[in-house]
């Protein structure tokens, strides 16, 4: 548990794998928490960075989620050089948020704790064709 950095290509390629499963995608919310989540190797290899069009998009899932207007705050985004892979945390109406993406799959996932009705809220979306992740690649 917790060992993605010790083989982050592979541990990518699984969580991937998981995501883009058709319909148990949830079990890639649960294998990042234990591979990836409390890797401290992993984390300090992150680099923090601001994606506002990332945030919209959570914001519109996380609506959807919890079938109201909410907006996700005091997000934390970190990027993994070299993978296009993001991920992070951030609050929701009171309620904590976990996601992660792929650029290369234009996949991601986004767990809101506690759910409407307990446990998770687990959605996975996509960035809209027309928007990339981050604006200054415009």
């Amino acid at each position: 548990m917790n060992t993605a950095s010790q083989d982050l290509p592979v541990h990518l390629e699984i969580l991937r794998d998981r995501l883009l499963h058709p319909t148990d995608y949830e079990r890639a919310f649960h294998y990042f928490l234990e591979e990836f989540g409390g890797d401290r190797k992993f984390i300090e290899l992150g680099e923090v960075e601001a994606l506002p069009n990332l945030v919209k998009v959570l914001s519109l899932i996380a609506t959807k989620a919890l079938s109201r207007p909410v907006q996700v705050q005091q997000s934390r985004i970190s990027a993994v050089p070299g993978h296009g892979f993001h991920h992070g945390s951030a609050a929701v109406d009171g309620r904590a948020a976990v996601f992660f993406y792929f650029e290369a799959v234009n996949t991601g996932l986004m767990a809101i704790i506690p759910g409407l009705r307990g446990g998770a809220e687990i959605a996975r979306f996509q960035l809209p064709q027309s928007m990339p992740i981050n604006p200054s690649q415009n």
